[in-house]
């Protein structure tokens, strides 16, 4: 019988779900006999959902035909029926061998999907599996033929569940007793899939929906306009309608009579349907907006899902890492039945699973250091989930090492991330803060666990995109904590309106403090900035213009100024703008690629006019603010002129005019000035007749390479000391001391590239 292609296609569709959650069922057991610390009914039930669970994958895999999976899922069987009836006692070699099986058999979906051979020997596979299924007693080697085909070991997601990772696993026996049949308490419970499809055009329906109720809204506000135009009209003839009466006793008066009296029955025909009009209209928006309120909700609720389905994946990573880096780690989750957004959990991937292998391959200390140190030999991690109002915190906490503050500080001496003068000024806080800074990393051994130096400046960007905070406390040698502070979606929120330097923006209103008038003449001066006095403390005055760089802006003349005091954590700075328009109901939309990472902006919004309105990320201004230096003044000095900003002068090197042309457009919106050149000839002649700030240059070009520049710019008695960053698409460790070894002061790799990133780089090099 031959099937429609299409409905194949969904069954296979519907098998990759099922086999997905069944995999997570036999990985969740694994993890789970691997504590060797479960109950004898615990581990009877565990044995018996994982036998299952594999004889559910083995019918359904033949029945769509994809035999590879069934055969795996078989002999899965079959072990852990040998189990059930002890003829096998299982050891972490079985249970090392089924999570390999598990990889497999997601492979082997791909390539079933892709239409692609499988990227590893099946037979070899099968024949360790058919070896693991046989009586100790017995442990002969089958005939099965391994063919000679290339093997791909490719790590399967973890599971949600307490895990213990050993370094050296010793194979003690987990299952003794004979199980028999009950219901496992492993079982996925019984659930509905619905498309993120369809959940993405009711989401798009829905934000249309609040489109449409602001336009609504503005118009109604058009409404009263008229509705007030009317009653002025009313007035007027009412006031003038008695002298026209008096003077009109001959025929045409008469005939103006009866004119105004038609017009004064019109006017009242008129503002009556206005007023019930307006009475109408105004129902509609109030059901309107309840509707749309009401969809927002329940649509903001089917896009939450729990925090498990991300943290699922995690205890199998954790216990593969510690296994590989000779840790023996044991693992918690907390909290994980809390439900955020689709959209943040996805977001939150990333971020959680390098601080995972930050806590694993910087903090937790090998068995033998630990018990050195009067510790336990098994560190542990623990991750806490908890709900705060409207937000949702992630507590990464681990026992290990704690970070040394005092090395932060040399370190970031020794690489000139921060000058005495700053580090003087700084408090322990503000110098644990630095690791969040691009490229910086105590660690001195690269690996391809470690990294090169990048990684929590991105943790910091991905969490503040999702418009969350990340904060870190320490005790030296006893723990480290990471804190992250999400909001529980991201749907419409509210946002502040205003006018700045002739153009529309919106403030989300969550980062706003205060909204004031103030009078020009209580502007003070405090160390070299201007402030004002807010509660009997002085905030940071900037203009939002002179922040957002778009205009070079005279003093306001204005008396009375409007000012905006937003908040990030204790930073906290006044805004001046030209206008408050006023507080609306924004849907805010993403900056897709290329303009992501634009700094100041989060997204746009629509008005009910369908013109777009930039809005801005409060945190990125609070943190521009406070790096800008008094460029612009609000209140001028006894010469009335502001003082010429000197723009740093930027040579950008690459062989791609379209590297260049980012690399341009990114430091150009700091203001900075900037020249390019195709290759490393045309920089180093153009070296030799203007003075530049910092080198940007790409590593490999025609005429002349980067290397060679550096080496060139180093020998140079002019330009020896000219600070110069390297940027490439290739990331290899002997590259990079190639770079480095030549003069480089740093070095990007294009595949993590990220515009706040270089700027921040930039910034500390200039």
């Amino acid at each position: 019988m031959t099937f429609d292609p299409e409905f194949m296609k969904q069954l296979a569709e519907t098998f990759r779900v099922e086999l997905d959650e069944k995999l997570q069922i036999i990985t969740d057991g694994l993890l789970a006999l691997e504590k060797n610390n479960l109950s004898e009914t615990d581990m009877i039930n565990t044995v018996d959902a994982i036998f299952r669970a594999a004889h559910n994958i083995k019918g359904s895999a033949y029945g769509v035909g994809i035999d590879d999976i069934g055969k795996i899922a078989h002999i899965i069987e079959s072990l852990f029926s040998a189990a059930k009836n002890h003829s096998v006692k299982l050891d972490t070699s079985h249970i090392n061998l089924s999570l390999e099986a598990i990889d497999k058999m997601r492979l082997a979906m791909k390539s079933f999907l892709s239409h692609s051979t499988l990227p590893f020997s099946l037979d070899d596979l099968l024949s360790r599996l058919e070896n693991a299924c046989l009586p100790e007693q017995n442990p002969k080697k089958t005939k099965r033929t391994v063919k000679k085909t290339a093997s791909v070991k490719t790590k399967a997601p973890p599971a949600p569940t307490q895990v213990i990772s050993s370094p050296e696993p010793s194979p003690t026996p987990i299952v003794e007793k004979a199980a028999t049949k009950s219901s496992s308490k492993l079982e996925s419970e019984k659930i509905i899939h619905v498309s993120l499809n369809n959940l993405d055009r009711i989401s798009a329906l829905m934000e249309k929906m609040q489109v449409t109720k602001i336009a609504i809204e503005d118009q109604y506000q058009d409404f009263n306009k008229l509705t007030e135009k009317i009653r002025q009209i009313g007035q007027l003839w009412d006031r003038y309608r008695p002298s026209f009466v008096k003077s009109t006793n001959h025929e045409p008066g008469e005939i103006i009579s009866r004119f105004y009296e038609m017009g004064d029955n019109a006017l009242h025909e008129i503002a009556d349907l206005s007023y019930q009009l307006n009475k109408n209209m105004r129902i509609q928006v109030n059901e309107l907006s309840l509707a749309s309120n009401s969809l927002q909700e329940e649509i903001r609720m089917l896009r939450l899902i729990p925090a498990n389905t991300l943290m699922k994946n995690m205890p199998r990573y954790v216990r593969d890492l510690a296994m590989e880096l000779g840790r023996e780690v044991d693992f918690k989750i907390t909290g994980d039945e809390v439900k955020l957004d689709k959209i943040i959990l996805e977001g939150l991937q990333d971020p959680l699973t390098h601080l995972l292998r930050n806590s694993i391959d910087h903090g937790i200390e090998t068995s033998d250091i630990r018990v050195k140190k009067g510790k336990s030999a098994t560190g542990h991690i623990n991750v806490d989930i908890r709900e705060e109002g409207d937000h949702i915190l992630f507590k990464i906490e681990d026992d290990g090492t704690g970070i040394d503050v005092k090395k932060i500080a040399q370190h970031a001496l020794d690489s000139n991330f921060i000058s005495k003068a700053e580090l003087a000024a700084m408090d322990e806080k503000s110098i644990l803060n630095l690791i969040f800074r691009p490229g910086f990393s105590t660690k001195e051994d690269i690996t391809a666990i470690s990294g090169r130096g990048v990684g929590l400046d991105i943790v910091k960007t991905n969490i503040e995109n999702l418009k969350g905070q990340v904060d870190v406390t320490t005790e030296k040698g006893v723990k480290s904590a990471f804190l992250l502070r999400v909001p529980l979606t991201l749907a419409s929120e509210q946002g502040l309106l205003i006018h700045c330097a002739g153009q529309e923006f919106v403030l989300p209103t969550n980062s706003i403090e205060r909204v004031l008038i103030t009078d020009r003449k209580d502007i003070m001066e405090v160390e070299a900035s201007q402030a004002i006095l807010l509660d009997k403390h002085p905030i940071h005055l900037m203009m939002l213009a002179d922040i957002l760089q778009i205009q070079k802006h005279e003093p306001l003349p204005l008396a009375e100024l409007p000012i905006i005091v937003i908040k990030k954590g204790a930073l906290v700075v006044a805004l001046v703008v030209d206008g408050i328009i006023g507080d609306r109901e924004i849907v805010v939309k993403p900056l897709q690629a290329p303009l992501f990472g634009v700094p100041c902006v989060s997204g746009g919004t629509l008005s009910g006019s369908g013109k777009v309105i930039v809005v801005l990320n409060s945190e990125d201004i609070v943190n521009r603010a406070f790096h800008i230096v008094n460029s612009t003044r609000i209140v001028s000095k006894d010469t009335g002129k502001n003082e010429q900003k000197i723009r740093p002068h930027i040579l950008v090197v690459d062989d791609s005019i379209t590297t260049r042309t980012l690399e341009k457009n990114v430091l150009e919106s700091k203001d900075y000035q900037v020249s390019v050149a195709a290759d490393g000839k045309q920089a180093w002649e153009m070296l030799q007749k203007q003075a530049f700030a910092l080198l940007i240059s790409d590593i490999m070009m025609p005429e002349m390479d980067g290397l060679t520049l550096t080496k060139h710019i180093r020998k140079s008695d002019k330009l020896h000391d000219l600070p110069i960053i390297l940027v490439t698409s290739l990331g290899t460790e002997e590259e990079k001391m190639q770079g480095l070894e030549a003069g480089a002061n740093y070095y990007i790799i294009k595949n993590e590239f990220e515009s706040g990133a270089l700027l921040e780089i930039v910034e500390q090099l200039i």
